[in-house]
């Protein structure tokens, strides 16, 4: 017993002579005041949705110790009106008329979904319901045609090795490739009994789960375009990237991406490196979706960092088809250039007093400054002294320095630097300040 207030249904009843489609609206509460509720007709051909004249429509109940039974007839219009219903009653609705029926392999449907048998409307006090009906005509022919494109959906791309079946009841299924070179992806599956109990069912090889639509309504004489979306099995891409020759891979977050035809980003993987001495990294990217038969699509799989670039392929390694998740893909090696950076390096030694004999003078300084080299951990620069300062200051320039922070190491005669690191930008300078302290 169901109410439906402030709703529109779609009903497909079995009742009386013939089993109808049958939906409704709230009307509204009734200007008169009265207390009784009224159902407003209104009955169609299902195929053309022309109105019905002389259907014949049936309001019988409720349960209980007041029984109503109401038979009218539509006018030209395919109308009808049942007026004077007492409130807060379940009825049950019929329909019928001569030359008219249904399949009879029409499934029972009811929107909101509602179990049982008889349909009955619980009609609410000085409301008025609008309910629209549609019947069938008995020699309307008995099948329809369902087609479409089977497409992957991913891409959207047609898939041409799919087998479409639609089985009626127990009855042989009608069967389908989507193999055709003028259309790629198309079925079209014809003579599909009318009614509800079709199911539709799609196969794509390498694809483990197909694609299934159950009770599909197909109506008699008439065509249902459906495209089919297959969602394609997924697989796991493996790979490595490596530094360049005599680097490490600068620290920073590296992104592993798979891109279809090198431009759609489909999945992606960040991986960190923390440290200044890791010389390649295995990355792996998930839910990477198989490239169904039919597609033209390719997969490039590249490396992204604001540490380091690719320079081995500098594309990213292209053309990677996957057929199956079953498939074995081996990605070649990428190679990474770390991004570089300037450091200004200024070392600069305390005064040293004239009568102190343990030291070398400032002019022996002057003289070893020129020859003190400087290193950066994990990296091949170019060092070169810029220019002697204001007195006691030496000052290096240190090109093409990874990003990342690294250790430096500066030799420079006779002298020692403590233990000191550098961390260079992309494409900035950064200076640096470092003491001398005396020894070797």
């Amino acid at each position: 017993m169901i109410s439906y207030k402030n709703q529109r249904l779609l009903l497909v009843l079995t009742l009386f002579f013939s089993t109808m489609f049958l939906y409704g609206c709230n009307g509204g509460t009734s200007s008169s005041g009265v207390t009784e509720s009224t159902i407003k007709f209104e009955i169609r051909d299902i195929t053309t949705k022309a109105p019905l004249d002389n259907a014949i429509v049936k309001v019988e109940g409720p349960n209980g110790d007041i029984q109503i039974a109401r038979q009218v007839v539509t006018d030209s219009r395919g109308k009808v009106t049942v007026g004077d219903l007492p409130p807060d009653r379940a009825y049950t609705l019929s329909i019928a008329k001569d030359g008219y029926t249904t399949p009879s392999n029409l499934h029972l449907m009811f929107v909101p979904d509602i179990a049982g048998g008889n349909m009955q409307v619980l009609v609410e006090q000085g409301k008025t319901y609008d309910m629209i009906g549609y019947l069938l005509r008995s020699d309307a022919p008995a099948t329809g045609t369902v087609r479409g494109y089977v497409k992957n959906a991913a891409t959207g791309e047609p898939i041409t090795n799919a087998v479409v079946s639609i089985t009626t009841g127990t009855a042989e299924p009608k069967v389908d490739t989507t193999d055709k070179p003028s259309k790629p992806g198309y079925y079209e599956l014809s003579n599909i009994p009318s009614g509800a109990n079709n199911n539709l069912q799609a196969t794509v090889p390498g694809i483990a789960t197909p694609f299934a639509q159950a009770n599909l309504i197909v109506p008699g004489n008439g065509t249902i375009d459906f495209d089919i979306m297959i969602m394609p099995d997924v697989v796991t891409i493996n790979g490595n990237f490596m530094a360049s020759p005599n680097e490490t891979l600068a620290p920073g977050v590296y992104v592993a991406s798979v891109l279809r035809n090198g431009t759609e980003t489909i999945s992606s993987k960040q991986v960190s490196i923390t440290d200044t001495t890791t010389a390649s990294k295995d990355y792996t990217v998930d839910n990477v979706p198989v490239i169904t038969s039919g597609s033209t699509s390719s997969y490039t799989i590249k490396i992204t960092s604001d540490a380091g670039h690719m320079t081995n392929p500098a594309g990213g390694v292209s053309g990677v088809t996957i057929r199956d998740k079953n498939q074995h893909v081996t990605i070649a090696p990428i190679t990474m250039m770390s991004e570089k950076g300037t450091i200004l390096v200024t070392l600069y030694h305390k005064p040293i007093a004239i009568t102190d004999v343990t030291h070398v003078s400032e002019a022996v300084l002057s003289i070893q400054a020129p020859q003190a080299t400087l290193s950066v951990e994990g990296a091949v620069i170019e060092s070169m002294f810029v220019n002697e300062g204001p007195t006691r200051f030496y000052r290096y320039r240190l090109n093409n320095v990874p990003v990342g922070q690294r250790d430096i190491r500066v030799n420079f005669p006779g002298h020692t630097v403590a233990n000191e690191k550098v961390n260079a930008i992309k494409d900035s300078e950064v200076s640096y300040l470092f003491t001398l302290g005396e020894g070797s």
